[in-house]
Formats: C-alpha cells, structure tokens, sequence
C-alpha cells in the first residue's frame, strides 16, 4: 500500500501528539481537582488524552515496520534543521541543568537520596547538552562529527537511564494511572530512542538501529510532547498538583523529544535509501564514515 510509508508514520505521529496536547489541556483544565489530584469524569478524558497517543504511535509503526526497505545506511549529509535542533537541545539541556542547580540549592533540606538522584540528572543534563552542542556542528557540516568517538553519544544514553530512575524514585506515585503511565512510558521511550541514536551514530547495525530508532523515538515524541507540553502550558497558568515533576526535568524531557522528531523527519529526507525488499544492501558495515 502506497499510504503506508516512513512519511506517512511521521504524520500520522504529529497529528498524535497534537491530538494529545489538545485532549490533556481540556483534561487538566475542565476534568481534574488540582486540590484532591483526582478526576472529576471519572477518568474518561484522561484516559483518552492517554490512549489517542498512544494508538498513534501503534499505527506510525506498524507503518515503519511495513516500510523496512526503506531503512539503509546512514549517510551523514549537511541538515540545517537537525543541526539547529541539536543546537538548541543542547543549550536547553544546559539551561535546565543550571535550573536544576538552583532549586537544588533552594532545597536545603532534601533527604540524601533525592538530592543524590537529582545532581545526577542534572550532571547528565549538562553532559548530554554539550555533546548535542558538539554534534551539531555535524550536522551543519555534513559530516559524522562522532566517528573519531562514538561512543560520545552514550551521555544521552545515561541522560535517559538517569532520567527514567528519577522519575520512577520519586514522580511515579500519583493517584492517578495515566499520570504515572505517561511519565515512566514517555522516560522509557525516550531512553530507547537514545540507545538506537547511538548505535546509529557508531555504525553499528545501521539498518536495524535507524529503523528502531524511528519506532521508539515515535512513542517518545507522542508521549513526551503530550505530556510535558501541556503541564509546561498550564504552569503558566498556576495549575499544577502535588507530586508533578519539576518544570526544569519536564523541559529537559521535552527539548529532547523535539530534536528526536526534528532528526527522524530530517534522516528520513536525507538519509535514508531504499534497501531491496528481501533485506539490506550486500557490503561491509560502516562505522561513522563520513558521507
């Protein structure tokens, strides 16, 4: 079927998260006790603002996974938009370590495992902003920027596993079930699209890790952007309960999100090939070659 295609799934996944950023802000604004942090329909509009995502992601991949000839090697070329992407990832997340910092500094009196569990983060925060800073350059280059050290891109890798246990220690306690699915699921999803990111960037199975990448950063996006978006809205607006995590993380979470959608829309224009249906083009595996 010519619908069912990598570009398509990327549709498909925008009109997800905007769906889900429109149904959790009438969610939060008309269906939930700020007071109580219970719902006042029962759970019903949550649990849409949840599962409209959600069914989103299910269909871009499964239409990624129909589209698999279209995953081959990565080819690094010169893309303006990823590279800004990166860029402003990369101060953002250097922007909410600092936050951080400070509302650390503000808790004095924070128990030792919370304080722990945070300057972590906020130390992969900073880390994985640099190397976003640095990868930018690549992109802006056309060129693999991590060939002479792949493993580089694994600080984005620690900023997802430092991420998904800070949220699950000490935000995954709501009352609330779709609270708690959204954050341990978006932290989950963003820390696998890292991984296969840095696969990706190494040269190690670039077919299979493009392809997984594209999957997971799709539920990602889908989760995260419908998610932090709205609570990052509604701050603005003095509307937020009891055991929400912190504006700075959600941002971190949230800029991320963004550049993973930025890079797949981009790879998929730039480079990725079609491979022949029966599997991946013959030859020897590359490994940040630059292109």
């Amino acid at each position: 079927m010519k619908f069912v295609n990598v570009g398509n799934a990327l549709k498909v996944t925008c009109v997800g998260f905007a769906a889900g950023v429109v149904l959790r802000v009438v969610q939060m604004l008309f269906f939930f006790d700020y007071d109580t942090g219970f719902y006042t329909d029962g759970g019903l509009m949550a649990w849409l603002s949840f599962g409209v995502p959600v069914a989103s992601g299910l269909l871009a991949s499964w239409m990624c996974f129909r589209s698999r000839r279209y995953f081959g090697p990565y080819t690094p070329r010169r893309n303006m938009p990823a590279g800004l992407a990166a860029l402003f990832s990369g101060l953002a997340l250097l922007a909410s370590a600092a936050l951080q910092w400070m509302d650390l500094r503000m808790e004095s009196g924070s128990a030792g495992e919370y304080r722990v569990l945070h300057l972590l983060f906020l130390a992969c925060c900073a880390l994985f902003g640099l190397t976003q800073v640095f990868v930018s350059l690549g992109f802006f280059q056309g060129r693999n920027g991590l060939r002479k050290a792949p493993l580089l891109y694994l600080t984005g890798v620690l900023w997802g596993v430092s991420g998904l246990i800070l949220v699950y220690v000490f935000y995954a306690k709501s009352s609330s079930m779709v609270e708690n699915l959204f954050a341990v699921l978006s932290g989950v999803f963003l820390l696998l699209c890292q991984f296969y990111l840095c696969k990706l960037f190494a040269g190690v199975d670039e077919e299979g890790a493009a392809k997984r990448a594209f999957v997971t950063g799709i539920f990602a996006v889908v989760l995260t952007v419908s998610y932090t978006l709205p609570n990052l809205v509604l701050l603005l607006l003095g509307r937020t309960y009891s055991g929400e995590i912190p504006p700075a993380v959600q941002a971190a979470c949230l800029v991320a999100a963004l550049y993973q959608l930025v890079f797949l829309v981009t790879f998929r224009k730039y480079s990725l090939r079609r491979t022949p249906k029966g599997g991946a083009e013959p030859g020897p595996a590359r490994h940040g070659r630059a292109g």
